[in-house]
């Protein structure tokens, strides 16, 4: 009789893995933040060590030559992105104070943006048709151009 138990005494769990808890630490400004991929330094770890290619997100630096619509874009997407990393960190660390501070901040900054941005020029998201326009009496999901259009610049 064949039994596959029998060549290997070890049981039936392959692997344990053994993940330490985040510590927080200062996080990076934002436009270092979308470049390294994290707000976190602590858990940026160099994996592979490519050139460094500087890069500036700022209005006014590499995107000179960019309308204020783009510049906004641009600052809409970074503080997202810092918001989406911040989230994971609170997922764990619910009541930590000054993760909780700088997601409010950053919550309160993204949503003056997107209100600003569908004032200027359309609503980027279902919130920001009323924030953006509350005097409207219509739903505008269809102002401005689609994102194959440009939309999305």
């Amino acid at each position: 009789m064949n039994d596959s138990k029998a060549c290997c005494p070890c049981p039936e769990t392959l692997a344990m893995a053994s993940v330490p808890t985040q510590e927080w630490c200062e996080p990076y400004d934002l436009e270092t933040a979308l470049k390294e991929g994290t707000i976190f330094p602590c858990l940026n770890l160099e994996f592979y060590c490519a050139e460094d290619i500087p890069v500036s997100l700022k209005c006014g630096s590499a995107l000179e030559k960019s309308s204020e619509r783009e510049c906004m874009m641009n600052e809409i997407n970074t503080i997202s992105f810092a918001l989406n990393d911040l989230t994971l960190y609170l997922d764990t660390h619910p009541n930590y104070q000054k993760g909780l501070t700088l997601f409010k901040e950053l919550l309160q900054r993204r949503l003056d943006l997107l209100a600003e941005y569908a004032e200027k020029y359309y609503p980027l998201t279902q919130i920001s048709m009323i924030t953006g326009n509350p005097e409207t009496n219509e739903y505008g999901w269809g102002e401005g151009p689609a994102p194959w259009e440009g939309g999305l610049i």
